[in-house]
C-alpha cells in the first residue's frame, strides 16, 4: 500500500442528546488510488464518519481523536482550514441528488460557481464545466449546462453531483450512498464511473454503501461498522470469502434472498388495470406533451405481490401516481374491489384511496416534520367516513404502531428523532390506518441498509399474511424481486414489455430490456 493520504485514528463523535459517543474508536487509512468501502447497519455511524471527514457534523456534535489529510491534522482545525480542505482536497457525492442540487439555478451556473471558487478564470470556467459534464458521461454537455435539476433523470443528476465534487480537482472523493436511489443498470454505471475516475485521476475513494454487490465490485478493502466501531477491516475478497466478525456474517447473510411467499388463497383479481395512457405537459416558449405511459395494463390478486421494474424514467412512479389519483391520466380503466373506475374522468380520488395507500421512498420527506408520530398515523382516521372519538383514535394509533413493530410511546416523538427504518414503519402504519386492500410501495426500501431492508420486507410479508393485503412494489432491486414478489411487470420507455410469474420471467426473459436489466443485476 502507498503512503496514506487519509489517516483516521481513535475517532470519537458525540451528539448532544446521547450519553455515549455515537462513533467510538474508529480508525483506518486510505491511500491515493485506493477504494475503501464502509458498510454497516443503519445507525452504525457510516454517514456521521463521512461527515466528520469533511467537517460537516450536525450542530452541537463534537469529535475527538485524529483525522490527518495529506499530513494536516483536522480534528481541532479552524473553520478556514476545513473550508480549504472542502474546496480543494476532499469532494463529496451525496445520496439525494434532487436535494443536493439547487432547484432554481441551472446546472451550468452551479458548476461554474464551484470552479470559480476553486480558482478558475471566468472565461475558462464555462469550458471546464462542459468538460466535466463530458467526463462524467453526460450527453450533449454544452446544452445540459442550461438545464435545471428537475429536467434531468436520476442518473444524470447523480453524474452532475460527481462533476461538482470534481470541480476543485480533489485528492479524495467520498461517495455516501451515492447509488441507493438508482435502478440496477444505473447503479452499475455510476459505480463503474467512480471506479474509472479514481483510476484515471489517482483519487482515493471512500465508498459508503449498503449494496454489498457494488462493494464487492469496486472496493479494494472493506471496513465494517457496528454501533460506532470498526469491527472488521480486510481485503474485499478475503472478507466476503471468510468473514471473521458476527456482524459481518450477519450482513452477508441478509443479502441472501427471502424465502418464497405462500400461494394465494384466492385467484380473483383485486385490481385490474386496462389501457392506461399518461403524459406530462412541458411548459416553455412552446408547450409540448411528453408521453409517460402507453397502454399499460395488468392484474393483481389479493394477498399477492406484484413488482414493477424498469430503468429510471420508464414510468414506474408515474403509474403509482395514476393509481392513487395524484396524476390524472389521459386514458385508463380500473376495476378495483368490484368497482369499475374511469381514471381519466375521475373527479374524486376517494374511491381509489379507500382501497390503495401509497408508501413513498423517502419517509423523511413524506412525513410532516412538525407533526408528532401519533398525529401522522392518526391523520387518515380523521378523514374516515365515521371518524373515531379521541380515546378510540389514540388506542388505534397505539395498535397500529405495535402492528408495525414500534413502541406506542414513540407516538409522542417527531420524525427527526427516529431512525430511517423507524420512519418507514411509521409511513406504513399511516397507510394501514385507512384499512386499504393494497399497499403501493414506491422504492420503499431503496434508501435503507440491508439489515433494515430485511426487517421492513419481513414486516410487509407478515402484514400481507395477516391482513390479506395485496402489494404493488416499485423497485430497481431485482434480487428483492426474486425473493419477495410473485409476479413482475417490466416497463420500458412507458410501455409494458413483459409480465408474468417472477421465476418464469427471470429464467426465460423474452424482451431485450428484461435481459439487460437481469444482466446489469448479475442474474
Amino acid at each position: 500500500m502507498n503512503a496514506p493520504l487519509l489517516e483516521v485514528e481513535n475517532l470519537q463523535i458525540a451528539l448532544p442528546a446521547w450519553l455515549q459517543p455515537v462513533v467510538a474508536d474508529v480508525g483506518f487509512r486510505l491511500a491515493a488510488g485506493e477504494c475503501l468501502a464502509l458498510i454497516g447497519a443503519s445507525g452504525s455511524g457510516k454517514s456521521l464518519t463521512s461527515a466528520a471527514l469533511i467537517g460537516l457534523l450536525p450542530a452541537g456534535a463534537s469529535m475527538r481523536g485524529s483525522i490527518r489529510f495529506a499530513g494536516e491534522e483536522l480534528v481541532a482545525a479552524a473553520p478556514t482550514a476545513w473550508r480549504r480542505v472542502r474546496r480543494a482536497g476532499i469532494g463529496m457525492v451525496w445520496q439525494d441528488s434532487q436535494a443536493s442540487l439547487h432547484p432554481l439555478r441551472r446546472i451550468g451556473a452551479q458548476l461554474i460557481e464551484a470552479l470559480r471558487a476553486a480558482g478558475a478564470e471566468p472565461v475558462a470556467a464555462r469550458e471546464q464545466a462542459t468538460a466535466l459534464l463530458a467526463e462524467v458521461g453526460i450527453d450533449r454537455p454544452a446544452q445540459r449546462l442550461r438545464s435545471y435539476a428537475h429536467e434531468l433523470s436520476g442518473g444524470q443528476r447523480q453524474r452532475v453531483l460527481i462533476a461538482l465534487a470534481l470541480a476543485a480537482n480533489p485528492q479524495l472523493l467520498i461517495a455516501d450512498e451515492a447509488t441507493s436511489a438508482l435502478d440496477a443498470s444505473l447503479r452499475l454505471q455510476i459505480v463503474d464511473l467512480l471506479d474509472a475516475l479514481r483510476r484515471r485521476r489517482g483519487l482515493a475513494l471512500l465508498f459508503v454503501s449498503h449494496d454489498l454487490a457494488l462493494v464487492r465490485r469496486i472496493a479494494d478493502r472493506v471496513a465494517v461498522l457496528d454501533r460506532g466501531r470498526i469491527v472488521e477491516l480486510a481485503d474485499t475478497a478475503a472478507l466476503f470469502a471468510s468473514p471473521a466478525h458476527p456482524q459481518t456474517r450477519a450482513l452477508l447473510a441478509l443479502a441472501e434472498p427471502l424465502p418464497a411467499a405462500a400461494e394465494p388463497a384466492s385467484p380473483a383479481p383485486l385490481l385490474q388495470l386496462q389501457g392506461l395512457d399518461a403524459a406530462y405537459a412541458a411548459t416553455g416558449w412552446r408547450s409540448t406533451v411528453r408521453p409517460a405511459l402507453r397502454d399499460v395494463g395488468f392484474a393483481l390478486q389479493a394477498g399477492r405481490t406484484l413488482a414493477i421494474v424498469g430503468e429510471s424514467g420508464s414510468g414506474k412512479s408515474t403509474l403509482l401516481r395514476c393509481l392513487t389519483g395524484l396524476l390524472r391520466p389521459q386514458r385508463g380503466r380500473l376495476q378495483l374491489a368490484g368497482q369499475v373506475l374511469d381514471l381519466a374522468g375521475l373527479r374524486d380520488p376517494a374511491p381509489l384511496r379507500a382501497q390503495l395507500q401509497l408508501v413513498f421512498q423517502d419517509p423523511g420527506a413524506s412525513l410532516d416534520p412538525l407533526w408528532r408520530v401519533g398525529d401522522i398515523v392518526a391523520e387518515p382516521l380523521r378523514f374516515a367516513p365515521e371518524p373515531p372519538a379521541a380515546a378510540e383514535r389514540d388506542a388505534r394509533v397505539a395498535a397500529l404502531l405495535d402492528d408495525v413493530g414500534l413502541a406506542p410511546e414513540l407516538a409522542r416523538r417527531y420524525p427527526h428523532a427516529l431512525s430511517g427504518g423507524q420512519r418507514q414503519r411509521v409511513a406504513i402504519a399511516r397507510a394501514l390506518a385507512a384499512q386499504p386492500a393494497a399497499l403501493l410501495l414506491d422504492e420503499a426500501t431503496s434508501a435503507l441498509d440491508v439489515l433494515v431492508q430485511r426487517q421492513i420486507l419481513e414486516l410487509l410479508r407478515r402484514l400481507q399474511r395477516e391482513r390479506g393485503l395485496a402489494l404493488l412494489f416499485v423497485t430497481h432491486d431485482l434480487d428483492l424481486v426474486a425473493g419477495f414478489a410473485d409476479e413482475v411487470v417490466v416497463l420500458w420507455r412507458g410501455a409494458l414489455v413483459e409480465c408474468g410469474a417472477v421465476g418464469e420471467v427471470f429464467a426465460h426473459p423474452r424482451h431485450s430490456h428484461t435481459r439487460e436489466l437481469l444482466t446489469a443485476a448479475g442474474r
